[in-house]
């Protein structure tokens, strides 16, 4: 992925989850660089705030991927370098029965990436 705009790209990471791509990302980035990291789920968000305070070359974007070209990129740039998209579920979706997710738990039936929004299964 870095091959496209080296270390001092501008990245997207379309499916934050709990941060493990955008921790190695964000480790062969320069300090110019820059990640974009999406998300609808408020727990990824959540992890992916608190890991922007620790390194400012990461925003965290509480909304679908589907809304990357109406969210301007870091340092004004017309192009992102490189884009990740993940999909599925994380792990912490299928962990937590409250989340709807599981086959091996009881628990109510909700299947959305975020709970907040729309009406469960």
């Amino acid at each position: 992925l870095l091959d496209a705009g080296g270390a001092d790209g501008v990245y997207v990471d379309c499916t934050f989850g709990r941060g493990g791509h955008a921790r190695a990302l964000l480790g062969c980035l320069s300090r110019e660089g820059r990640l974009l990291a999406f998300d609808v789920d408020p727990s990824a968000i959540a992890e992916a705030s608190r890991l922007s305070k620790q390194d400012p070359r990461l925003v965290a974007v509480h909304r679908p991927f589907s809304d990357l070209p109406q969210v301007p990129l870091p340092g004004g740039v017309a192009t992102a370098s490189g884009i990740l998209a993940d999909l599925g579920v994380s792990s912490p979706q299928l962990d937590q029965k409250q989340r709807g997710f599981s086959v091996l738990e009881d628990g109510p039936l909700d299947l959305r990436m975020n709970p907040r929004v729309g009406i469960s299964a």
